[in-house]
Formats: structure tokens, sequence, C-alpha cells
């Protein structure tokens, strides 16, 4: 299966609608009918099969700049509580994921949710993914400008387009006109960040132009084309270069090589930007020398906070790990239509949901009804921040469980550490990150150790990643700590950050201060700490096929 393409173009054609063919044909004939290369094909539709259960696949939708309308939520939590075991997960992506689809009911899920405006294809598979944006565009108070028209002019440009169905690999893309770069730029194959330039006494509005950031096995940063992108020469230049990578056939080869932020870091920038000219036809005109990025904020839109537009308001509401209950779907969507605008919902890349356009009279009503579904405002730090992969549960790439480990240590935490500010803290079940680990204050990554003999999941614990003006991912301070002791020793780093650190003194820079061999100190000597912690051979994971935001 190393060449993709070869496969997508000799058998399938159009793949969204040769994996249609073969689920129908299942339908008649049984799962047994479904090839290896079907399955392969089935994540055009956003489809992949189960860890356990053989004939069940996960579904994941796309949903552009994270857009939702109430009809597509309540559409969702019909599916979850009728197929599904009542419940959906939200994706760093902003999309929903939904599980124990049977591969019988897979096409009528698929048209149920076209009915209502939502796509799965390119949601998986060798394809441009969702494309992802500040889930508040359009009613940010302090935004440049609302780019969600862009990001769903280049997301229709691409989806289900044949013509881009056989890219070497998963490609991913960020539109924001957010100046605080909520969207994480520096961790996308291509992002168009707003900025501002200057000429002749006027203002210009735009997009500073990065390529070549991603995560997984090997993380890289986006850098800066240094490029200045009018916002109607977005798609045409986005075309171009995703084009450029689709014809360079060395990425092609190798699978763990087939990825957009490689190209970058082969060829160099100045390479890159020349041939991306070429194909423009036209020199890039350079971005301003003063852009600046952000400090490391942390925006993850819970809470209640004035739009623009006079009297109106959003509201955020934390997901604990990402998962949404039917029932919690079905408030929300409530809720939009009795105190908001009735239709404006939006995902978060922190796995979370906003709110939009409701009246400042109906803010306190909808807190409440909001806190009666279990979606407080009033959420600890911890709650907040949490961010969290599939796991063992259903991913077949994971190497521990991730959701139910990560509510206990969510509930463990809200009970024994007072924390006044929020920390990225994110959970994942294996190197590919998924969890996009490498960017968090704390990060965990499943691994395997042993106890009494045992061999149980267990998390190296990674610190020090952050974004923004001075981005740099985490680095492991301490490996194969048994997952049941995580809380423990997290309580234990937590109390101490609280204790010891100086006014004002940010997560990551007290840990610099105080170094690793101390940081190592506090993270060994707590409670629970499990006695034996033994090498344990782990796989060696691959890039991803599974399921990656």
């Amino acid at each position: 299966m190393e060449n993709n393409a070869e496969l997508v173009k000799q058998r399938y054609g159009n793949p969204f609608e040769g994996v249609r063919s073969a689920l129908d044909r299942a339908a008649s004939h049984g799962y047994d009918s479904l090839t290896d290369d079907d399955l392969f094909m089935c994540k055009w539709l956003g489809l992949y099969t189960h860890r356990h259960e053989k004939g069940f696949f996960m579904l994941r939708t796309k949903q552009p700049n994270g857009f939702v309308t109430s009809e597509q939520l309540e559409t969702i939590a019909d599916i979850a509580e009728q197929q599904n075991k009542g419940f959906a997960d939200l994706t760093t992506r902003q999309d929903f994921q939904l599980h124990w689809i049977h591969y019988a009911d897979a096409l009528g899920i698929l048209k149920r949710l076209e009915s209502v405006g939502i796509s799965t294809q390119g949601a998986c598979g060798d394809v441009l993914r969702n494309v992802v944006g500040c889930p508040v565009a359009g009613v940010d108070r302090t935004e440049a400008f609302d780019a969600s028209p862009i990001a769903k002019q280049i997301s229709d440009f691409f989806l289900g387009n044949p013509d881009y169905a056989d890219l070497p690999r998963k490609y991913k893309i960020s539109v924001s006109g957010c100046r605080e770069q909520c969207v994480h730029p520096e961790i996308q194959c291509v992002s168009l960040v707003a900025i501002e330039r200057k000429a002749d006494g006027s203002t210009e509005l735009g997009f500073d132009l990065r390529v070549g950031g991603g995560l997984s096995t090997q993380p890289f940063l986006g850098k800066r084309l240094n490029a200045f992108v009018k916002p109607d020469e977005a798609l045409e230049v986005v075309k171009h270069i995703t084009d450029i990578w689709r014809e360079t056939p060395e990425y092609r080869q190798k699978r763990h090589h087939a990825r957009f932020k490689f190209l970058i870091h082969d060829w160099g920038l100045e390479k890159f930007r020349q041939a991306l000219e070429e194909r423009l036809g036209r020199k890039l005109d350079g971005a301003p020398s003063d852009v600046q990025d952000p400090s490391d904020v942390y925006r993850d839109h819970v809470g209640v906070h004035a739009q623009k537009q006079p009297g109106l308001y959003y509201i955020g509401a934390p997901v604990l790990v990402g998962r949404i209950t039917a029932q919690q779907m079905k408030a929300v969507a409530d809720i939009c239509r009795r105190y908001g605008d009735g239709n404006t919902i939006r995902l978060t890349n922190r796995q979370n949901l906003v709110l939009l356009n409701v009246p400042e009279s109906n803010v306190s009503r909808a807190l409440d009804v909001l806190s009666q579904a279990g979606l407080s405002m009033n959420a600890h730090p911890v709650r907040r921040s949490m961010v969290t992969c599939t796991g063992t549960e259903f991913c077949k790439l994971a190497i521990t469980e991730t959701k139910m480990r990560s509510r206990e240590i969510v509930e463990y935490l809200e009970q024994h550490v007072a924390l006044d500010e929020p920390l990225r803290l994110h959970i994942t079940g294996c190197p590919n990150a998924c969890a996009q680990y490498q960017i968090a204050h704390i990060g965990l990554m499943g691994s395997k150790t042993k106890v009494d003999g045992q061999v149980v999941d267990a998390y190296d614990v990674l610190l020090g990643g952050q974004v923004g003006a001075e981005a740099r991912f985490n680095h492991a301070v301490l490996r194969k700590i048994p997952a049941a002791d995580c809380k423990y020793r997290l309580e234990a780093l937590l109390k101490a950050f609280t204790k010891r650190r100086k006014p004002g003194e940010p997560f990551n820079g007290w840990c610099a201060r105080v170094g690793d061999a101390k940081l190592v100190e506090i993270l060994s000597n707590s409670k629970g700490k499990s006695q034996e912690n033994d090498d344990v051979e782990v796989p060696k994971a691959p890039e991803a096929d599974g399921p990656v935001y």
C-alpha cells in the first residue's frame, strides 16, 4: 500500500464513489465482501474500522471552521442515541466522531448526515482534512477580520474533489483572522494568519503565509514564508501549494516520509517559495517585517464573552475529555433555539463547544440550563484544559486507554489541587500526537511498564510545550509512570508549582527555573507511587493512518 495514488486511480477512479459502491455491496453480501483495499479506502468517507469489534466503524464528520447548526447537532445526537451508545467525541480539528457505526448502516447514516449539510468526504484518508479556524470568527471583538468565508471557500474547493483525492498523505490547513492564533498555526501544514500591512497611509488586511508545521512522531514548527496573501488570493495560493506537494513524486515513496512538513524541511523556504512563485506566475508580496506573534496565551473560549455585535454574547462550554452525550447535544441545540439565535454553534480545537449570539438578557438562563446538562462554566482549569485522543477503546494504533483515565485524572485533581489559571494538559495514547501532546504545558504520552510482574498502561510525562512567539515542543522529564499513578504524580507537580512559583510566574517558566532534576524528584515522591517500573518493550508506532487530527 506504499503508492496510494496508484490504488486510487486504478481500482477506484473517484474514491468517494468507489467506497460507496463497496459499502453498498457489503450491505447485501456481508462484511467479508469488503477487501483490505476497500477497508483502507473507507477512510476517504471518514470511516475507520474499530479496534476490537469486527464490522463496526468510527465515523468522522467535517465541520469547516467548526461551524454547526442546531439541526446538525440534533442529528448527531439522534445517530449517537440510535447507533453509538449515546455519545460522540469532539476532535482537535473541530469535528465530530461517532463510534459503533455498523457496516450495513453506514450508507444510510452518511445520507442522513448529508441531508442536514454534513459531509464526511475527506474527513480521513490521504486528502485535505477539515479546514480549521477561529470558532468565534465574525463575533470576536479583537479579530483582524472574519476569515471564516475564506476557510469555507478553501474547504468547498477540495471537498470531494477527485483531482485532490490522492495526496501523498493527510494534509492540514488553518485559516484565521484571530489575533491570538487560537487555531495553532504552528502545527499546520499550511496556515493563513491574519495580519495588517500599511502603505501610503492606509491599512490593508491579509494573511501571513506559514508552511511546514506538523506533529506525529517527528514534529516540526511551521515557518513564515514572509509572504503577504490577500484574501482574494488565498484559494489560488493554497491550490498551488497543494499542487506542488501532490506532484512531487519522492513524497509518495515511503509513507513515514509522505508529509508536507518533510518537503518544507528538505527543500527549505527559498526553494519552496521559488517553486510557488513559478506556479503562480508572479512574485509573492512580502509580509511586513514587524509581524509579531502573541505570547503563549491560553484561549479556549470557555465562559461568557461580549461579541462585537452590541448586546450579544458568546458562551463557551467545557466538554469533559471531549466526550459529549446525546442528551447534552440536544440540550445545547435547545438552548441555542431558546436563548440564542436558534442556529449558531461552533466546535473548538480544544474539544469544547460555543454558542453564539446570545442576548444579554438570556445569558443567565442559558448558563443555568447548560449547568443542568453537565456543561457548567464554573469549571476547574484542568477540566477546561484537558485534551485527549481516542485511545485503545477504539483506535488500532493506541498503546493505552485515554478517555476514562483522563476523566479520572480530571476528577481527582479537581478535588485535590487549587489552580487559578488554565494549563494545556494533553493525554495521548501513542506517539502519533492525535491529542497534540507536544504543544502542551503538560503532555502525557502512552507507554507500558510492569507493576507486580504485570504489564500495565503507563505514561511518559513531557513538560514545557508552548505556542506563540516562543513556540517550542515539550520534552520528556520522566518516563513510564504507571497510568494508575498519574493523578498522584500530577497532583504533586501542580501543588509544587502553586506553592513555589514566584508572583505571576507561568508554569513553563517555573519548570525551566527549577530544572528537570528537581521536577523528576517532585514527580517521583508522591503518594500512590507504584514500586516496580521495569522497562517494557513498546511496539514502535508508525505515523498514524488511524484517527489523527
